[in-house]
């Protein structure tokens, strides 16, 4: 990780709903600090402005509202207007260039969009920027002052509504060609015409099974069609309330259709770690996201899977943690990969 290089820097987390902007004060140290420590010393941000993203999703639109949110946020903490402040955006998008150009964005409905120079241009020279992915910017703030802090390479995976990963490899992220690195999620566990199919477009991705978005239509399809299941009362009776946390509680009473869906996905989700634990050696992983925050029965399920399919030598030396940092991963990894000159367009 490189030195601080700014007393402010700015962190931006572009949602679906919601446009988060902070600004920390020494953040470069704190994450000094943590290194040396190794462990999560998260800094809470001098300043936050929360605003909707609105229904106007243009590129031109969403520009403005994040200039006039870092405008105002750094208002309130007295930042000179012409002092340097680098500003790190995480957004949900595959990018094609470290230049911060928008592949594809999905929840903003952009594709090859030049996002990164159009809002260089916006902010001027002072506020030099920084777009990344939003999972390359959750792993760099576990890195930096959460869960993976002091280690050296470290691996990300974060299961929610999909699944992403992200890699740091001898103290640095490691984007590949297209910022794209750590895609876990599109790791092929099962091949042909009867594979699961996934929103990429591709089949058997491992985010395919075990996404939550797709565990959580599968608990919903099964149960309505008749699937018994302790997890409905856990629900209050209506198979149409049923979520992951509850068949989790219903497989840890030893339900035997929960334990039977959670021993079917436990597997395929340790066989894509495995197998980048495998490829990458790292020293440390971070296990995160809202899925696997809310189901430690199929968490502590894959784990022991993981002991079945990756080798001893290489699984042995690995600290696998659950993450720290919660929802604030991304806005201070993105800060944090600005402040270090990552990407700045």
């Amino acid at each position: 990780m490189s030195p601080p290089r700014h007393p402010w820097v700015v962190g931006v987390d572009l949602g679906g709903s919601n446009l988060r902007v902070a600004v920390y004060r020494d953040l470069g140290a704190a994450a000094a600090a943590a290194r040396t420590a190794g462990r999560a010393l998260a800094q809470a941000p001098a300043a936050v402005i929360r605003r909707p993203v609105g229904s106007d999703r243009s590129v031109e639109t969403i520009i403005e509202r994040i200039a006039a949110a870092v405008r105002d946020v750094l208002a309130e903490v007295g930042a000179s207007p012409v002092a340097v402040v680098p500003v790190g955006i995480g957004l949900a998008a595959m990018l094609a260039d470290r230049r911060g150009t928008v592949a594809s964005s999905p929840h903003l409905g952009w594709r090859d969009v030049a996002f990164g120079p159009a809002l260089a241009r916006r902010l001027g020279p002072a506020r030099p920027v920084g777009v990344y992915n939003d999972v390359n910017a959750i792993t760099y703030g576990e890195f930096g002052v959460g869960a993976g802090a002091g280690a050296r390479d470290l691996l990300c995976v974060f299961v929610g509504t999909g699944i992403g990963g992200g890699l740091v490899v001898n103290g640095a992220l490691a984007e590949g060609a297209t910022a794209c690195a750590g895609e876990l999620g599109h790791v092929k566990v099962a091949w042909g015409d009867d594979a699961a199919p996934c929103n990429c477009g591709g089949r058997g991705c491992v985010e395919a099974y075990v996404g939550g978005a797709y565990v959580l239509a599968r608990i919903r399809r099964e149960l309505a069609g008749g699937a018994r299941s302790l997890a409905v009362d856990l629900a209050g009776g209506d198979p149409a309330q049923v979520h992951p946390g509850h068949v989790d509680a219903a497989a840890a009473e030893g339900d035997p259709w929960a334990l039977g869906l959670w021993t079917e996905l436990a597997p395929l989700f340790a066989v894509a770690l495995g197998n980048a634990i495998t490829l990458l050696n790292p020293d440390r992983v971070v296990l995160g996201g809202g899925l696997l925050g809310r189901t430690p029965t199929l968490r502590d399920q894959a784990l022991l899977a993981l002991s079945l399919v990756t080798p001893p030598a290489l699984l042995d030396p690995v600290s696998i943690v659950l993450a720290a940092l919660g929802d604030d991963a991304g806005i201070v990894g993105a800060a944090l990969l600005a402040d270090a000159g990552v990407s700045l367009a």
